[in-house]
């Protein structure tokens, strides 16, 4: 129902010029919708498209010289208010960044300033988008910190991001993303760079706080045992193409397309060597030609 879209993406296509002649083609044709309060996990290996497509939701690949040909994003603020944001003007898309969509991405210390204590980088937003003077600010950071569970969170404030954790980092940047109660969270592998333990908490607390709030997440990653634990639908991507795309249960339990029944085989099950005195090596599935005539038809096309 169009009430429950956010966000419609529709045939995106997104190409960075090389060398001035060729063209990578990252992102080819790849349509979907993230509802309203949902998780919707896009997934596929390095190289696959996933973290371009996440980034040409808020426009971000310009800033490393990235194109749209073709496509549209439609955000639906309202009923009566959408914004492709394909075509937005500038302006509008720094409205949008931070206030309607907002990201963390997968290494917070490079994504933090170095040289500025925390509490200030998460005031930023606030009195950007908001407006709000520098003391109601920064009584609005020091609650962000405490709703995402930072430890000493009033302490926090005045500290830079070496003096924290990367568990703590993250937290950090979950509050900068939400410090304008977005209506979608766009988690770029936010906890790749983390230990097992502190990535568990990370995912919980992105849980709670979705359901707190009531905003939809997109969520980047690789891992299908973070996609079992965190997504209500799946899209599958390889190559820069969709290949499959369904709710959690069904990618899970039928899998349609080779790559994904590949992803799904590569995930270590406790028990499975059973019996077995030695190690095995994982079933690799090969799809490499699933898209072979249309790479050969642009190589023929650059050349002409």
């Amino acid at each position: 129902m169009q009430d429950r879209t956010l966000i419609d993406v529709k045939n995106l296509h997104v190409h960075f010029p090389m060398d001035g002649k060729r063209l990578v083609r990252a992102v080819r044709g790849v349509s979907f919708k993230i509802n309203r309060g949902e998780t919707l996990a896009v997934v596929g290996e390095s190289g696959s498209g996933k973290s371009v497509t996440a980034m040409a939701i808020m426009r971000l690949n310009e800033n490393a010289n990235g194109i749209m040909p073709e496509g549209e994003i439609d955000l639906h603020l309202s009923d009566e208010e959408t914004i492709d944001i394909a075509s937005a003007p500038l302006k509008v898309m720094q409205d949008v960044r931070g206030k309607h969509i907002s990201m963390i991405f997968q290494e917070p210390m490079t994504s933090l300033n170095p040289v500025l204590p925390i509490g200030f980088q998460i005031m930023e937003a606030i009195i950007r988008h908001q407006g709000k003077p520098e003391e109601e600010a920064r009584a609005m950071a020091l609650e962000l910190l405490q709703l995402v569970r930072m430890p000493e969170a009033e302490k926090r404030l005045d500290q830079y991001p070496h003096h924290l954790s990367g568990g703590m980092r993250q937290r950090v940047m979950i509050a900068m993303a939400l410090s304008c109660r977005p209506s979608l969270l766009t988690a770029d592998e936010p906890t790749t760079a983390l230990d097992v333990t502190i990535q568990a908490q990370i995912l919980d607390l992105i849980k709670m706080l979705q359901q707190e709030i009531g905003m939809a997440v997109l969520f980047i990653t690789h891992d299908m045992g973070v996609v079992a634990e965190i997504a209500d639908r799946v899209v599958v991507m390889l190559e820069g193409n969709k290949v499959e795309e369904g709710t959690a249960v069904e990618v899970f339990k039928t899998p349609k397309h080779d790559y994904t029944k590949a992803l799904l085989n590569a995930v270590p099950r406790l028990g499975s060597m059973k019996g077995k005195s030695d190690p095995e090596k994982f079933v690799n599935v090969s799809v490499r030609g699933t898209f072979a005539e249309a790479r050969q038809a642009e190589s023929m096309e650059g050349a002409q």
